[in-house]
């Protein structure tokens, strides 16, 4: 019996000594060592190099514009569109177009009182084509879409000193609210002061496609026509936006002004088809160099 019974210990001692072995070969296999990942050097940062830049070139001399596109004359066109109570202007949505009416006769009479000659376009016509010169301080006084307000407002005041304008029409809007009728047109025009001139039919943008000019153009220019107007024959791009294409058409079609909405105020014959204008706003005309 104690034979048996040493035999049975010695058996149990010997499985638990086979288990433990195996118990910590799995433990071995299964804890697994990785690699220790060094962290490479971030690159120091450098600085992109900005480029130098382009300086813009310098705006020509009179003398150099009269040079390369001459002859040119020093002549301010100033640019209107609403003339009307600022008040009325804000209520109505289109106070950034308008000058109030009390500015704009304060410009009027700075343009009086500071010995400034109120010419016409086809005064500027004659220099370009004859050699006619010009007033040594001539402005002309323009007036884009025509608005209604340009007869119940500005016309009046235009009257009272005797100053001649040109007023750009954009045909297709005339008899609208808030524009020129026919009728007004044709009573201003019949006073002599007052040009009305092509601004296109629908106020298009003439930087557009060829049909789409030769249409705008062409349709305005008959209108004019039909009612006496147009003569001499001048032009203002809407939104100022030009093309050789439609410079082109308005040359071949008996047109010898065109104004775009570009700063400036030197007029030059080989650049008769894109003179420049100043936009009048309400301020004194001092603001814009006068």
């Amino acid at each position: 019996m104690n034979l048996m019974r040493r035999i049975r210990q010695i058996l149990i001692v010997g499985l638990i000594l086979m288990a433990s072995g195996i118990g910590l070969l799995f433990a071995s296999k299964s804890i697994i060592l990785k690699p220790t990942i060094t962290a490479s050097p971030l690159p120091s940062p450098t600085s992109t190099p900005k480029p130098t830049p382009t300086p813009s070139p310098s705006p020509l001399t009179f003398a150099q514009m009269n040079e390369r596109f001459g002859p040119c004359a020093f002549v301010p066109v100033l640019m209107y569109h609403h003339v009307q109570n600022l008040d009325q202007a804000k209520a109505e949505g289109h106070q950034s177009l308008t000058v109030g009416d009390d500015y704009f006769r304060q410009q009027l009479v700075y343009l009086r009182d500071h010995g400034y000659q109120v010419i016409r376009t086809q005064d500027l016509i004659n220099f370009f084509e004859t050699g006619t010169s010009v007033p040594s301080k001539s402005v002309l006084l323009t007036f884009d879409d025509g608005y209604v307000d340009f007869n119940t407002t500005a016309y009046p005041i235009l009257k009272e000193f005797g100053y001649s304008a040109t007023v750009f029409l954009s045909t297709g809007l005339t008899e609208n609210p808030g524009y020129l009728s026919w009728n007004a047109i044709s009573d201003m025009n019949n006073s002599g002061l007052v040009l009305f001139a092509n601004h296109t039919w629908s106020h298009r943008n003439v930087g557009a496609e060829n049909a789409v000019v030769e249409k705008e153009i062409g349709t305005a220019d008959t209108q004019l026509k039909e009612h006496g107007l147009n003569s001499p024959k001048v032009f203002a791009y809407p939104y100022g936006f030009q093309s050789d294409f439609a410079e082109t058409y308005l040359a071949q079609n008996g047109y010898q002004l065109a104004f775009t909405t570009n700063p400036g105020s030197t007029q030059c014959k080989k650049l008769r088809f894109e003179l420049p204008r100043l936009r009048i706003g309400n301020a004194t005309l001092t603001e814009y160099g006068f």
